[in-house]
């Protein structure tokens, strides 16, 4: 069973899904209940008092902010069922950014945005488990600076960015590079110490030298924002020497950061094969047009693809006709569990 529709044209077969779920959000609407009660009481009022406007805007938010976990929690079920090998935007779970707002229970209406965070590039890989850069972390570090080049950042931009990116990173107190430590942050109008530990999540990535949150969350100029690109969320599998990048979902810019040898057409290609059919198993990549063979899967890009995901976010807005409350979730997929590893409302 899914809560989203396969059909974003399939609003009727979506509403006979919700109302068999229906019981999944009773709990939410007992809790707002009373500050229901409280606007029907206020609204058969003639002159409602400021203090009587504050209440109504206070239910109104809070049936807003309600409606919104409930859109979390609705993403947070279809993930839950998703039984395939393999992840991709054809997925059920993917269907809210095409499907707009949702109805829910007659009480407003949720607007939502779900995307795989393994197929974007895991600054994490920049150190190792011991705060420490090593071949494979220098690895991971050119990956990501000719991402940001073919993003449009200038070469000692993008050279700062992943400089910056280690020292906020690793355990150490000396510079690497172009980057900065607690010198340089102690040294800003509004000062704040350098992390020396990793993300927590990609919030924190708006105070690291040479990003900020402009170019992270709305982008500079032709630069898109950064937040599309980079993600904190994922694990490496067990052997595994990086966090692999889900083939099915990461965009033109991250495929042909992968490797020198993908470059804009090869990844086009990948692109309309997947739109096709997407790949059940990373080795069909080398079924594409142009691919280089077998021999540059084996030795250059098995080891950093996949096929398969388990961090997903979601920003998921509540909305009534005088209100709206927004918020963000990363889920954890771990077999048939799926946890909220991390959560802000804004």
């Amino acid at each position: 069973m899914s809560f989203w529709p396969i059909c974003p044209d399939d609003p009727g077969g979506w509403m006979k899904r919700v109302r068999g779920r229906e019981e999944g959000v009773a709990l939410i609407l007992v809790t707002m209940a009373i500050f229901l009660l409280t606007v029907a009481v206020l609204g058969t009022k003639t002159g409602v008092d400021l203090g009587e406007e504050i209440v109504l805007s206070t239910a109104e938010e809070t049936r807003a902010f309600y409606l919104a976990r409930s859109g979390l929690a609705l993403v947070q079920e279809v993930l839950a069922e998703d039984e395939s090998n393999y992840d991709s935007y054809e997925d059920d779970w993917a269907a809210a950014n095409t499907i707009g707002a949702i109805p829910i229970a007659d009480v407003g209406w949720v607007v939502g945005q779900v995307s795989d965070e393994e197929g974007k590039f895991n600054v994490l890989d920049l150190v190792n488990e011991n705060g420490e850069t090593d071949e494979n972390t220098d690895a991971a570090a050119f990956r990501l600076q000719d991402l940001l080049e073919i993003l449009g950042l200038p070469r000692s931009r993008a050279v700062e960015i992943v400089d910056s990116l280690i020292d906020w990173m690793d355990f150490d107190g000396s510079v690497t590079g172009s980057g900065a430590e607690d010198p340089y942050y102690s040294s800003l109008s509004s000062p704040y110490p350098c992390a020396n530990a990793a993300p927590r999540s990609l919030q924190d990535l708006g105070l690291v030298k040479g990003i900020g949150r402009v170019l992270l969350w709305t982008g500079e100029g032709e630069v898109p924002a950064l937040e599309k690109y980079l993600t904190v969320h994922g694990e490496k599998k067990a052997g595994d020497k990086f966090r692999r990048v889900n083939i099915n979902t990461a965009p033109l810019e991250v495929l042909m950061a992968l490797d020198p040898e993908i470059d804009e057409k090869l990844a086009q290609e990948i692109i309309e094969s997947r739109q096709d059919q997407p790949f059940e198993n990373p080795a069909q990549i080398k079924d594409v047009p142009g691919f280089p063979g077998d021999e540059f899967y084996s030795n250059d890009l098995a080891v950093l693809i996949d096929v398969a995901s388990s961090h997903f976010a979601a920003r998921i807005t509540g909305e009534t006709m005088v209100a709206s409350s927004s918020i963000y979730g990363v889920f954890q997929r771990k077999g048939e569990s799926v946890n909220l590893v991390y959560y802000r409302g804004f």
